[in-house]
């Protein structure tokens, strides 16, 4: 019952608060907090300003300590477009060549043939962070020199395929140390515009203040951590204090000046063997005119979107810490969007309409505009391909769902009882009437 008491203590406080605040967004965020089913912050800013500033629910459970859109969170991947704004800043300067070998910069880099554009597409075939964990207490450079002592091959050719990629960005951050004598965080500060109060998270969790803690209901009414890790000092591809204030702020910044001079290719598909990926080189989920861009960041119970349309000049910033249910991370993303566009009904709906919690068949499915995609699974685990590239589809709850989560493409997958495919993106919709099995 100690759930139920905190989240009325903190339900009580966010309505009287609002209590002017009546516009269709607020009253389906109040209703998901009602519910139990989130707890965060969102931020809408457009060419005026800040159009939209809630936060709702706890961002502490365990003391009652209401979620504000200040509110300091884990960033999880959301570091990973700010590094590669840094990075493709420096190409634009000339101080960095993307198709130069990594160990032009790095010289102890594990692998010869890679190179900065490898880095930017995951697709450097570099080991992953699995390989040296325990991660505690170790550094961007001490994480790469024990890759590099262990003398072990590339996971494929660097280049041949993709492989979502932490120590990709970590690698990517301390190359741009190196060759600017700058630390990462201020590079970003000076060179993409991330604001100049968002922090790299201090290693011990004690020393992290008024943050959000990460958390999941366990039954029962009981709450248990779902955290950030301590003692994590390694960054580029994670590990910012960064809130939904100055997440939107920096969403904003994409259709302005400082970051113009790099935003085509920013925006611009990566290739990957001569094949589109589903990620840019600028680290972003974009839609075919290359304007309406998002990346997500997922890490234990946080999980947050960041979207910008350049063209309505629109920034939405979602935060969350109650490890959201499967079902409802990509609907909230497409809700909001549709929210901040002015559509309500669209927004309403989405948040009405829950992806199945089914397992995916492997197949050949035919999707929207005659494209196929086959989903497959072998001892490693699931794979779908698109466009000529595989992708992992990764388990997206920790017990009994079936829904798969697919990094690169940021898909939703989802199985029918008829044997259709669902797919689940923030700018495409394939039901079962479309991903039909061939």
């Amino acid at each position: 019952m100690k759930w139920i008491a905190l989240t009325v203590v903190s339900l009580v406080a966010s309505v009287t608060a609002l209590a002017s605040d009546t516009t269709p967004l607020n009253e389906a965020l109040q209703k998901l907090v009602l519910d139990g089913r989130f707890s965060g912050a969102v931020v809408i800013r457009d060419a005026d300003g800040v159009r939209f500033s809630e936060g709702y629910g706890l961002a502490d459970p365990f003391s009652a300590r209401p979620f504000k859109p200040e509110t300091p969170v884990d960033s999880a991947s959301l570091a990973k477009p700010v590094t590669a704004a840094v990075v493709l800043q420096l190409v634009h300067a000339r101080k960095l060549d993307l198709d130069a070998p990594v160990r032009r910069y790095l010289t102890d880099y594990p692998q010869a043939s890679a190179t900065v554009r490898h880095l930017l597409a995951h697709s450097a075939g570099m080991l992953l962070e699995d390989k040296v964990e325990p991660l505690a207490g170790k550094t961007n450079e001490m994480i790469m020199k024990e890759i590099a002592d262990q003398h072990l091959p590339p996971i494929f050719a660097p280049g041949a395929e993709f492989m979502y990629c932490n120590t990709c960005y970590m690698s990517l951050a301390l190359l741009t140390e190196k060759v600017t004598g700058i630390p990462h965080l201020t590079l970003a500060q000076e060179l993409v515009a991330l604001p100049k109060d968002v922090t790299i998270r201090p290693l011990r969790l004690a020393d992290w203040h008024e943050r959000a803690i990460g958390y999941r209901r366990a039954g029962d009414d009981r709450i248990e951590r779902a955290d950030s890790y301590e003692s994590e000092a390694f960054y580029g591809s994670g590990n910012l204090s960064i809130s939904a204030s100055q997440l939107a702020q920096w969403g904003s910044e994409w259709w302005q000046s400082r970051l113009a001079p790099i935003r085509a290719l920013a925006t611009t598909p990566a290739r990957i063997g001569g094949k589109t990926s589903g990620l840019t080189w600028g680290n972003w989920y974009c839609a075919t005119d290359g304007q309406r861009c998002y990346y997500v960041g997922h890490h234990e119970g946080f999980h947050h979107m960041l979207y910008w349309d350049a063209n309505r000049r629109i920034s939405v910033a979602m935060v969350s810490n109650n490890t959201l249910a499967p079902a409802l991370q990509q609907r909230l993303q497409r809700a909001l969007v549709a929210f901040a566009s002015g559509d309500s009904r669209t927004g309403e709906r989405e948040l009405r309409t829950e992806l199945p919690d089914a397992p995916v068949q492997p197949g050949r499915f035919v999707l929207a505009g005659r494209e196929a995609v086959v989903v497959s699974s072998d001892a490693t685990g699931v794979w779908i391909e698109r466009r000529g590239l595989r992708y992992r589809a990764f388990r997206a709850g920790r017990v009994g769902t079936g829904i798969r989560y697919v990094p690169g493409l940021d898909v939703y997958l989802a199985g029918s009882p008829d044997g259709h495919l669902l797919w689940l993106s923030l700018y495409e919709d394939f039901d079962a009437t479309r991903g039909v099995p061939q």
